[in-house]
């Protein structure tokens, strides 16, 4: 399933790119990955550090309009907490490091001062999790994606929201991604909902 989703937004961008002048493009960065979840009535915020690398395609559309789209290839994860009695210890600590496949599609608008280029975009963004590890209080194991019992989903719906600046052929980007769905694989009684943001710094090149 995800490897036929992921073909076929390659289709779709390769035949957009055969309609239209295509700038194409890297970029790599660092994220600060988080997990909120809530915890007794207020939002809990678990986070560590990771990184993002992408192939980018950026297509004109009207105006100062384009579609600005990514393969990106994420390491994300964070801290969150299991709400439940297990030897009578409460809220074990489960420390999750993963990867994933994520395909955002975004509206950007950009504006032109001196030789410098302004842009604002956002859009929806696939995200398909792929392998990675989870450490809690008494070990560290292989996290199960889209499993009967699933630690994590396999997939999520995020909205991406970010600003780039560009000079010359290079960029600057900061984006922001807030997941939709809750990524819990299996909720037993008193756990909460979890959900996956990152905000990503990233340095990139344009080739066209």
């Amino acid at each position: 399933m995800r490897k036929s989703v992921f073909i076929i937004c390659i289709v779709l961008l390769t035949a957009l790119a055969a309609e239209a002048q295509v700038r194409f493009g890297v970029r790599a960065g660092g994220a600060y990955s988080s997990m909120i979840q809530k915890v007794e009535g207020s939002n809990r915020t678990g986070a560590r550090f990771g990184f993002s690398v992408a192939g980018v395609t950026q297509i004109p559309l009207y105006k100062r309009f384009s579609l600005y789209s990514e393969v990106a290839f994420v390491n994300q994860g964070g801290n969150f907490l299991s709400n439940y009695y297990v030897d009578g210890a409460r809220n074990l600590k489960n420390r999750c490091n993963y990867y994933s496949m994520q395909l955002p599609v975004n509206l950007m608008y950009a504006l032109i001062v001196n030789d410098i280029q302004l842009s604002i975009f956002g859009g929806p963004t696939l995200d398909f999790s792929m392998f990675g590890k989870m450490k809690t209080e008494k070990e560290h194991v292989d996290i199960h994606f889209g499993q009967k019992e699933a630690d994590l989903k396999v997939f999520d719906l995020g909205v991406n929201l970010g600003l780039r600046v560009d000079y010359s052929n290079y960029f600057f980007a900061v984006n922001a991604f807030c997941g939709t769905l809750d990524m819990r694989g299996v909720k037993r009684e008193g756990e909460s909902s979890l959900y996956q943001n990152n905000v990503t710094l990233s340095l990139g090149y344009m080739f066209h």
